[in-house]
């Protein structure tokens, strides 16, 4: 569990401090290279952030020795220790991914079938991310995935029952906090039923609200009543729950987005719905607001106001692609000036703080770290590796007896790698996911020849000209391998056996390999509804 530390009383009482570091403690920022930079510093002593974010993409990640170190040169030039916080949900998304324990998708833990095994995945993660100086994870993922044409929630969420994804949650916020990590529920009020990425564009949900109540919110209302602490928010619109024009300054900017704002920026939704009407008292951290969805329609310091506006603590900034880290302190900037101009409330940012800060007391933030658990990583990967064979779930018909010399049809190449090396007369053909003009040639030369064929598919949902490649193999022969996305399997419905994977970390295809060399049984359950409903891709 988290320890407590003793800041100094002057520190205690956000009232004691300058405007300047009170706006900063809301700034939760990313930053580049590798290394403790002077512009690293720059953010930390002058802008005063509340924390940091670590990024394989923006070259924060090399080895596990150097991200310590890093982690470490950070904190100690922080008056007040920072968040460290990383996104390492498992499955699709990881930054960290050498050294340490990288588990299946949160939709392959529900397949699995069990509650204890995913509160200590929770508590494996955050064992091994306390050692290395995080204190924060931006997990788990809540949203219930309805809509299988979703392009950026799909296996991150654990299903599309609302109940199965609330207890699934439940079990990996507990495990995060006997970890002594904080994690942020994730995102808030749902992101489940969207059919457009929110890292592109603007997502709109257009349920009512009995339905919002009784699916979208209800792993969230969980979470809140078990006393979770931190909550991230959406960049999504979703008109019953309001998210009308708050004030005249900003009516002509959200009069060109129809007069809705993202969840983010709405203060219907966070102060509203989150903080009044489901009693949420704990800290509301935003998605990146560098992402599509808000920086389309708005610019990013006025983002940043209207955020905080609307009811929120913490101030992301992600890597997005097209901004780099000047603009977080234009951010910066802009909300000193309107807290100087007296457009902005003084109180609000005081109480954001005090509850930053009691978090950071209550989980311990500026402790030593406690040793990398080598002793324990064994156990851990042995963990991941049943969780990932109990979720290998065979949707229709009956496996059969792989052949000495089957036929692989892959866009993951290292799925071809693994069947090699064990049926080493295997005939691996490497295909684009999107299936270039010789893709298309080599496979319909190849597949007829072959007495079986396995076909790996990547959501085809994404890839049409994938889809209408393996749906012109010659369906006796073959065997389908949902790579990704389980609802690939209702794609090609002339597929007469099918298996899901949940994704493809190493875990999950090893074990896939397993079940298809007979040596272990498909034992999952698939975790969201079959499409005979009617909302096929």
């Amino acid at each position: 569990m988290t320890r407590p530390i003793s800041f100094p009383a002057a520190e205690v009482d956000p009232r004691a401090w300058s405007l300047e570091e009170k706006v900063g403690q809301l700034f939760l920022v990313y930053f580049e290279g590798a290394e403790f930079s002077p512009a690293l510093e720059e953010m930390i002593r002058n802008c005063h952030v509340g924390g940091l974010i670590f990024y394989s993409i923006a070259g924060n990640i090399q080895t596990l020795p150097q991200v310590a170190q890093l982690i470490a040169a950070a904190q100690a030039q922080a008056r007040i220790p920072l968040w460290i916080g990383i996104d390492q949900e498992g499955g699709p998304v990881v930054r960290l991914t050498e050294g340490v324990t990288v588990f299946p998708s949160a939709m392959a833990v529900a397949a699995a079938g069990s509650l204890a095994k995913a509160e200590a995945m929770a508590r494996a993660v955050g064992t091994e991310l306390k050692s290395l100086g995080f204190n924060l994870n931006f997990a788990p993922v809540v949203d219930v995935n309805s809509n299988p044409h979703n392009p950026i929630i799909g296996i991150r969420a654990f299903g599309s029952d609302p109940k199965q994804v609330a207890d699934y949650g439940l079990a990996l916020w507990r495990g995060y906090r006997q970890a002594g990590i904080l994690c942020t529920p994730k995102h808030f009020p749902g992101h489940g039923d969207t059919d457009l990425d929110s890292h592109l564009g603007l997502p709109r949900v257009d349920r009512p609200l009995e339905a919002l109540q009784a699916t979208e919110l209800r792993p969230f209302q969980a979470l809140i009543r078990a006393g979770t602490e931190a909550m991230m928010t959406a960049h999504v619109v979703m008109p019953a729950l309001g998210s009308a024009s708050a004030t005249r300054r900003f009516r002509e900017r959200d009069s060109r987005t129809q007069s809705l704002r993202p969840a983010t920026l709405a203060p219907e939704v966070v102060s509203g719905w989150l903080r009044q009407k489901l009693g949420f008292k704990g800290l509301v951290l935003t998605d990146s607001l560098t992402m599509g969805a808000v920086a389309r329609s708005y610019g990013i310091p006025e983002a940043a106001e209207l955020a905080f506006r609307a009811g929120a603590d913490v101030l992301l900034f992600g890597a997005d692609p097209g901004f780099s880290p000047a603009i977080q302190k234009e951010a910066y900037a802009h909300l000193l000036q309107q807290f100087r101009a007296g457009h902005l409330s003084v109180e609000q940012l005081d109480r954001s703080v005090e509850r930053i800060l009691n978090l950071k007391r209550r989980y311990g933030l500026g402790s030593p770290c406690p040793p990398f658990p080598s002793a324990d990583l064994e156990e851990h990967q042995a963990l991941a590796r049943q969780i990932a064979q109990d979720s290998i779930t065979l949707l229709r018909g009956s496996l059969p007896p792989l052949a000495p010399d089957p036929l692989l049809i892959t866009p993951v190449p290292l799925l071809g790698d693994l069947l090699q090396n064990a049926r080493p007369a295997a005939q691996i053909l490497k295909i684009s996911p999107e299936p270039t003009p010789e893709d298309w040639q080599t496979t319909l030369q190849r597949a007829p020849r072959a007495d079986q064929v396995l076909v790996g598919s990547l959501d085809l949902f994404r890839y049409p000209l994938q889809r209408e490649l393996l749906g012109s193999l010659p369906p006796e022969k073959v065997i389908g391998l949902a790579l990704g996305s389980p609802y690939d399997a209702f794609a090609l419905p002339q597929i007469p056996v099918y298996l899901a994977c949940y994704g493809s970390t190493p875990v999950s295809l090893q074990a896939l390999l397993q079940v298809l060399l007979g040596r272990i049984p498909a034992r999952g359950r698939l975790p969201v509804e079959s499409l005979s409903s009617g909302r096929g891709c």
